[in-house]
């Protein structure tokens, strides 16, 4: 009997201190992975304010505003803004024990993966002051910057303080007491505190409601119940809400996210709201469809306009009624119907079925939609080529996207408007970039290739995976170029960083549809851009329109600069070639390449034109051409 005692006993105390060590280090581990994606958004913030094209010192105050408040965070004990030589830039406040300088190699694994490190005192040679240290890097038009974070440990420790060494010793006397009592009563606390402590986690502090964590499993157990007819998902987030920040403040912008989460004390109790981060709310209803939704949603409207006059809200939402959809679908509808909501001017809501039954877009064409993207058949890829029209020459090929025969949807262009409104334009274009990829690698493929990149896929391109791409269809990064439109948001500092990093790897880069808006010359500034291409309307009107023939000047300008190509799109007619040719190639005598393409110059194919080709069109007109030359020869040239 004694020996049974013991041995219980010795195994209750195993078990304690095994459970009392797991539960610790799994509420340590939460608290500082909460931390690092509250001190990434924060940085967030501070790129943003870095890629501001605003006057130096108004960036510089911006930026030392942001780490001061970052400066006064809960539990935040240092912040520091550093480059990647340790020279400290900036800091959130008077540290007397802080350097101006600090040793670079510290940053040497933060500039390496572009990821969050951090590290605990011990770790940095402290002498038992108990803190953690965050570097997270910050991208600047400069480089990469890193911010320095030093937490004070209590905010961690703090929730695990009723698990402490008293709670070891009453397991000691608990189990000398009674086995049955150390079971029951210990084991429910400890079960308690957990509890606690997984409250605490899965919360949000600020608003009080539900935090990211438990959004996913609390979606899917929804859709999961049979008893429900319909689960709806509604996402939103706050009109303007950087400008709110950055005008009146972020103890403001708090209370306006605070306002928005107690407006959502309108709902019956069985809708649960959730922050899913910084400005971005979810709100799942249990069986209620779009309509109900969006009466639902009009009350929280109204509630946050008696609290906060002046702010709004857009929404998107989506609802399983008679489908099986799982948590991603659903998650996807809604997401679609919160970028149509914003781009029809926002403070609105947007339902999917409303998308899907509109007059512009019919369900077939969005389930068409979707299953070209998800499924594996493949799709057919053209190829028009791009000729140097000073020596009738192919210089490269554009890689066209061509749809299935007997598709609903009219044409590519179509094609990724529709994707642009549902939000999933970035997985149509990299589905179409593989399929030209695969179509490459099947042939033997001489010059450049020219490779469309649409604007939505920009901020979170993976150069890394289209190098690998390109390896597999027999090219090098030299061999590519990227085209983007000048209506690509070039004033997004992830797109910047995507296309410099791009140039960085030796693609080359190229500005499609000068002239279409007035956003070219903006991109150039931001951009180094290697080929210009001018729209095929600006081509057509030269003859008419000076400011037709002023852009082309202007692209003219620039590369006799910088240096490049001209290319001239959407070459259709002879008149057209021939005002290029006198025009163009006459201002542009002194620059190497004027290219052209279109269908007057060769129709998009299956197989590309072989380099030895000569353009036989320009014999035409090569003969007027090259006495305009040799009349501006003789002229006196000023640059």
């Amino acid at each position: 009997m004694v020996r049974w005692v013991f041995a219980v006993s010795a195994a209750m105390l195993v078990a304690g201190f095994i459970e009392y060590g797991v539960a610790r280090q799994h509420i340590i581990d939460r608290g500082l992975e909460d931390s690092r994606r509250n001190y990434e958004a924060l940085a967030g913030r501070l790129e943003q304010v870095l890629s501001d094209e605003t006057d130096p010192l108004e960036r510089d105050q911006g930026v030392a505003a942001e780490v001061r408040h970052l400066q006064h965070s809960q539990g935040t004990v240092y912040v520091g803004l550093f480059d990647a030589a340790g020279t400290l830039i900036v800091r959130g406040g008077e540290d007397g024990g802080a350097s101006d300088h600090t040793d670079a190699s510290r940053f040497a694994e933060v500039l390496s993966t572009g990821e969050t490190t951090v590290e605990t005192e011990a770790e940095i040679g402290g002498k038992g002051i108990t803190r953690y240290e965050f570097l997270v890097p910050v991208s600047a038009p400069e480089g990469t910057l890193i911010l320095e974070i030093d937490q004070d440990a209590d905010i961690i420790t703090e929730l695990i303080g009723d698990l402490g060494p008293h709670k070891i010793l009453g397991l000691f006397t608990a189990i000398l007491v009674a086995i049955p009592l150390s079971y029951v009563f210990g084991g429910r606390s400890l079960q308690r505190h957990q509890m606690r402590t997984q409250q605490q986690a899965d919360g949000d502090p600020l608003t009080g409601l539900a935090g990211r964590r438990p959004f996913q499993p609390s979606l899917e157990a929804t859709l999961a119940d049979t008893r429900l007819a319909t689960t709806t998902l509604v996402l939103l987030d706050i009109d303007g809400f950087k400008q709110i920040n950055d005008r009146l403040g972020h103890s403001h912008g708090d209370r306006v996210l605070q306002a928005l989460a107690d407006s959502f004390q309108v709902l019956p109790a069985t809708d649960t709201p959730f922050r899913l981060g910084g400005d971005e709310f979810a709100v799942i209803l249990p069986g209620s469809d779009e309509g109900r939704a969006t009466e639902a949603l009009d009350r929280v409207r109204a509630a946050l306009a008696r609290r906060f006059p002046g702010v709004t809200f857009s929404a998107g939402i989506a609802s399983s009624a008679g489908e099986s959809l799982t948590l991603t679908e659903l998650w996807e509808r809604s997401d679609a119907a919160l970028y149509e909501a914003k781009r029809l001017g926002r403070r609105q809501s947007v339902s999917f079925k409303s998308m899907a039954e509109g007059h512009v877009v019919s369900a077939e064409k969005i389930d068409e939609l979707t299953s070209l993207i998800s499924s594996n058949k493949p799709l057919n890829v053209a190829f028009q080529p791009i000729w140097d029209l000073r020596r009738g020459v192919v210089l490269a090929h554009e890689a066209l996207l061509r749809l299935p025969a007997g598709s609903r949807i009219n044409g590519p262009q179509e094609a990724f408007e529709l994707a642009e409104r549902l939000g999933i334009a970035a997985a149509l274009d990299a589905r179409a970039r593989s399929a030209v990829l695969a179509a490459v690698g099947s042939q033997h493929w001489e010059g450049l290739l020219f490779l469309n990149v649409h604007p939505d896929g920009l901020p979170g391109f993976d150069l890394d995976r289209l190098v690998a791409e390109l390896a597999g269809a027999g090219l090098e990064p030299e061999d590519v170029v990227l085209e983007v439109t000048e209506q690509a948001g070039l004033n997004h500092p992830d797109s910047i960083r995507t296309l410099r990093h791009a140039q960085d790897r030796g693609l080359r880069l190229a500005l499609d549809d000068m002239g279409k808006s007035n956003a070219g010359l903006h991109s150039l500034r931001l951009v180094r851009f290697d080929i210009i291409k001018i729209d095929g309307d600006v081509i057509s009107r030269l003859d008419t329109d000076p400011s037709a023939v002023a852009t082309l000047a202007a692209a003219v300008t620039f590369v006799q600069q910088a240096g490049g190509w001209i290319i001239a799109e959407g070459i259709e007619e002879p008149g057209m070639l021939n005002s290029l040719l006198q025009r163009g190639v006459a201002a542009a005598r002194h620059q190497p390449v004027i290219a052209g393409q279109g269908y007057l110059l060769g129709r998009p194919s299956e197989r590309p034109v072989g380099l030895d080709t000569h353009l036989t069109i320009l014999d035409e007109f090569s003969v007027a051409t090259a006495q305009h030359l040799r009349d501006l020869d003789e002229q006196p040239w000023i640059p």
